[in-house]
């Protein structure tokens, strides 16, 4: 079994995705875009993606290592965004490529205030983790998985009811 990768690595492979398609990205998107294709990844083949936990901070999941790593270069136009230097080169197998790729046009055609929402969801892992004031509660991958699993059963049910 593959270990899960280095989430900026994960970052960076994002950032090239939004980079080769003319897409802007701000640190909220490149965080809720990361954390959603972690939870895809374990809902599809119950392994996580990134070797972080992901975190309930106020304004959502983050993945703390992506956080310090982008941060401080900017919040909003992450156009000219530098990667993590040491990560570059890595080249990801095809099916976490692949997966990436999806997640990504999955979820371009919604804002970062709209993918925050969809984070934020009612009895969803953040919501469910999250206690105000208290930084650096992990969220349990168990959760993660358990409400992307969700999703994928009812994104199959739906194509499963759709007239041929």
């Amino acid at each position: 079994m593959e270990p899960p990768h280095d989430s900026r690595q994960v970052a960076n492979h994002v950032i090239q995705l939004a980079r080769e398609r003319s897409r802007t990205m701000s640190i909220m998107r490149l965080l809720k875009l990361t954390y959603m294709s972690h939870g895809w990844n374990l809902a599809a083949i119950d392994k996580p993606l990134v070797n972080d936990f992901v975190q309930a901070w106020q304004h959502g999941p983050v993945v703390p290592s992506i956080h310090y790593a982008y941060r401080p270069q900017g919040v909003y136009n992450l156009e000219q965004i530098q990667l993590v230097p040491e990560l570059q080169a890595n080249k990801m197998k095809s099916e976490v490529d692949d997966l990436l790729v999806h997640v990504f046009k999955m979820y371009q055609k919604y804002s970062d205030r709209q993918l925050s929402a969809l984070t934020h969801i009612r009895n969803g892992p953040w919501h469910r983790t999250y206690r105000n004031g208290v930084r650096g509660i992990k969220i349990a991958n168990e959760l993660i998985k358990e409400h992307f699993k969700s999703k994928l059963e009812r994104s199959r049910q739906t194509k499963k009811d759709e007239p041929s």
